[in-house]
């Protein structure tokens, strides 16, 4: 008997106010109002590549959580299992664009939220486990020590339910430090069938230094995953099995929004995997994050027509006709 879902999801989703192109948030009259969220942002670029994907969260109910809602199950997400509350508060995040040599800036007002206060008894997990893939990140664990110890608690569950799991390192300095993050999340890590992280990720955190396939290796070793993917930015990415090492090339872009991109790349690499292909999966994932990195917001807005001819044609034509 096949699974209700593909791949389903549990995590944080904010409301984006991003300032037009050389603006600073401080003296702008006017900001671009969309949603932004790493397990949301996965699901809804799986979706938009054809996959059944559920995301649950805790949200208040007001204008802006229905807001977050809306969005999301306009890419056809299924949202049936948020729990709603009339207590706490909704997340936001502000986003100022920055040419070198600034950077680009998020500014996060998410103190107290009602996702901070999930608990796992209120997830409903029949549902979130009744799926292919069950994928988190470092975010949900990094939010308050509420959700470290749910998002463990929740590791253990999708184990015990025989699910395969998909965990995303997505390490933010603004929620925790290197050492905190370790520590948190390394129990975590180490139930993971599929491990996501950057090699500055492995590096800041874990100390595991050297060449993207050295540090692809040890991290395989320390973490005993099915597959660990790394992103290497523009270089693309690389994956290993315990048997076999596996790359992506990278693209040239002309870059409009670069963030969303690696969750972009994260459903990219489980398309593949789920289809088989673990080098399909490195190959999707590198471009599905390049096409994300030309368009505006957090959101993979594309399919897999798109994704496809641009993997198949790489010759930097301009116009498709």
């Amino acid at each position: 008997m096949g699974k209700r879902y593909d791949v389903t999801s549990v995590g944080s989703t904010m409301l984006r106010l991003s300032v037009p192109y050389g603006k600073r948030v401080e003296y702008t009259r006017h900001f671009d109002v969309s949603i932004g969220g790493t397990e949301s942002n996965s699901m809804i670029a799986l979706a938009n590549m054809g996959f059944k994907t559920a995301w649950a969260s805790r949200l208040r109910d007001n204008p802006v959580g229905r807001r977050i809602e809306n969005e999301i199950v306009s890419y056809r997400v299924d949202t049936s299992h948020i729990i709603w509350t009339d207590s706490e508060r909704n997340e936001l995040y502000f986003l100022e664009f920055g040419g070198l040599p600034r950077r680009i800036e998020a500014t996060y007002d998410r103190n107290a939220s009602a996702f901070a206060k999930i608990s796992l008894e209120e997830l409903n997990l029949d549902a979130l486990f009744d799926t292919r893939i069950f994928h988190f990140t470092g975010i949900f664990s990094a939010l308050s020590d509420n959700n470290l110890e749910v998002s463990q608690k929740l590791m253990k569950a999708a184990k015990k339910a025989g699910v395969k799991t998909s965990f995303d390192v997505n390490y933010r300095s603004k929620l925790w430090s290197f050492e905190e993050a370790c520590k948190g999340l390394t129990p975590i890590m180490e139930q993971a069938d599929l491990l996501f992280m950057t090699r500055e990720d492995a590096d800041n955190i874990f100390d595991l230094e050297g060449d993207p396939s050295e540090v692809v290796r040890e991290a395989y070793k320390k973490f005993q995953p099915e597959v660990i993917v790394m992103s290497l930015g523009g270089d693309g990415g690389i994956a290993y099995d315990g048997k076999k090492e596996y790359r992506s090339q990278g693209y040239e872009v002309e870059c409009v929004d670069r963030v969303g991109a690696g969750d972009c790349s994260n459903a990219g690499f489980m398309i593949g995997y789920l289809e088989g292909s673990i080098q399909k999966g490195l190959e999707l994932g590198s471009a599905m994050a390049a096409i994300k990195m030309t368009i505006a917001g957090d959101l993979f807005l594309s399919s897999r027509k798109e994704v496809e001819a641009i993997m198949t044609d790489r010759d930097g034509r301009e116009v498709g006709r």
